[in-house]
């Protein structure tokens, strides 16, 4: 499976110098990045930040917003969406050519640069923006990369053979929005869709008690507002699959033994379901805010075409306890598919911590500069030998050995 291998990002609000998992330098000497090297192992399937309040945990899930938003539409919406760029880049850089956004993600074998910096007028703007494969031979020779800088640049041959110039006419969009978007350049359009594929869940139970237009929908959008159509789509050409994913996970965990959809007369869709002991039906405004989101999330993991990249910040809220080891126990098997997605969640919950490997947790601290670092609960040795002697992790975390509390800070 392809995987990010690692990410780092620079100069994004709390997050002033951070990296993730295995990041390696741009290789072109032109490049202006100034982004860290972080040699380090690469991120897993599933990968989990904790932390305390405002250390950082909801500024990582936004920078991958950031990201896409940048993506499908141009870095000054993407500032817009957050108040401006002054709101974003991290405070303390005195000097204008410090003022820069800067993120480098690892996917597979390609290194993808990303740099934001403001004009005079302070409109955001690409600086510069890379993608390179570090291993050309991995794929072929024939392998696309680029180098841009102000909306100019080049696209060359992994052999370093030049192909074509880039010139964009607007700064404040992507080259790779451009290129992602040309036949011939078809590993270039594969990463944007990656990108652009991103699934950051936003659910919200409220939305999911909506009354949504008849029409059966692929995939579970952001906030669930879509679920019923979701369901609808199931039943229409995933049948078996519903009755499997009812059977086998539902029904156990929240002793629902059927969902349907029933569509009204005005055009709309109702969301139903059934309990084991009553056959009157239950609709969506009233089942627990817990419930719709459990369900939820089993539909998105039940997904026939998932998305590579599923962000969940905080999953626990509304949910019991005692159910989020069976929650992540689901994504690890999601993840054991061959189009099974990467999952990137934040938490506060050491009952979904307990469920997980040191590897797979990261902690996120703040030094007394105010900004963000993180290490990996595997780098500690107390914490890996205590894991295999079988504390679990969340327990640890619970006790203070994995992030200390400071009454004073």
């Amino acid at each position: 499976m392809k995987y990010i291998r690692g990410i780092s990002i620079k100069n994004y609000r709390v997050l002033r110098d951070v990296s993730i998992g295995s990041v390696t330098p741009s290789p072109n000497p032109h490049d202006n990045m100034q982004l860290p090297f972080h040699s380090g192992d690469p991120l897993m399937p599933l990968t989990v930040v904790i932390g305390r309040n405002g250390y950082g945990k909801s500024t990582l899930c936004d920078a991958f917003g950031f990201i896409g938003d940048c993506l499908r539409s141009n870095t000054e919406h993407a500032c817009t969406l957050r108040g401006c760029f002054d709101d974003i880049v991290s405070t303390g850089q005195s000097k204008q050519e410090d003022r820069k956004l800067e993120f480098q993600i690892l996917y597979d074998n390609i290194l993808y640069t990303l740099c934001i910096a403001s004009d005079k007028y302070n409109i955001p703007y690409v600086y510069a923006e890379t993608l390179s494969h570090i291993n050309p031979a991995f794929n072929n020779s024939n392998s696309m990369n680029f180098f841009a800088s102000n909306g100019e640049g080049k696209v060359v041959r992994s052999d370093s053979e030049s192909v074509s110039d880039i010139k964009l006419a607007d700064p404040r969009r992507l080259v790779l929005s451009t290129l992602g978007n040309l036949n011939q350049f078809p590993d270039i359009v594969k990463f944007r869709q990656f990108l652009d594929n991103w699934y950051l869940c936003y659910f919200k139970p409220d939305a999911a008690r909506s009354t949504p237009l008849i029409g059966s929908q692929r995939h579970l959008n952001s906030t669930g507002t879509n679920l019923a159509n979701v369901i609808q789509f199931w039943e229409n050409e995933h049948k078996d699959r519903l009755d499997l994913l009812l059977n086998s996970v539902i029904k156990p965990i929240l002793e629902i033994t059927r969902i349907e959809t029933k569509p009204t007369e005005d055009g709309r869709l109702l969301l139903r379901f059934f309990k084991s002991d009553n056959n009157r039906p239950f609709y969506a405004p009233q089942m627990s805010d817990g419930t719709l989101k459990l369900v939820a999330y089993m539909f998105l993991l039940g997904d026939p075409d998932p998305p590579p990249f599923i962000c969940f910040e905080e999953p626990e809220n509304g949910l019991y306890h005692k159910l989020l080891g069976t929650f992540i126990n689901e994504i690890r098997k999601h993840c054991s598919q061959n189009n099974g997605s990467q999952f990137f969640i934040t938490t506060h919950q050491p009952y979904l911590v307990d469920a997980l490997k040191p590897e797979e947790v990261w902690i996120l601290e703040k030094g007394n500069d105010g900004f963000a670092s993180v290490k990996r609960a595997s780098e500690d040795t107390i914490v890996r030998n205590m894991v295999a002697e079988g504390m679990p992790l969340g327990a640890l975390w619970f006790s203070e050995y994995l992030d200390a509390f400071d009454e004073n800070n």
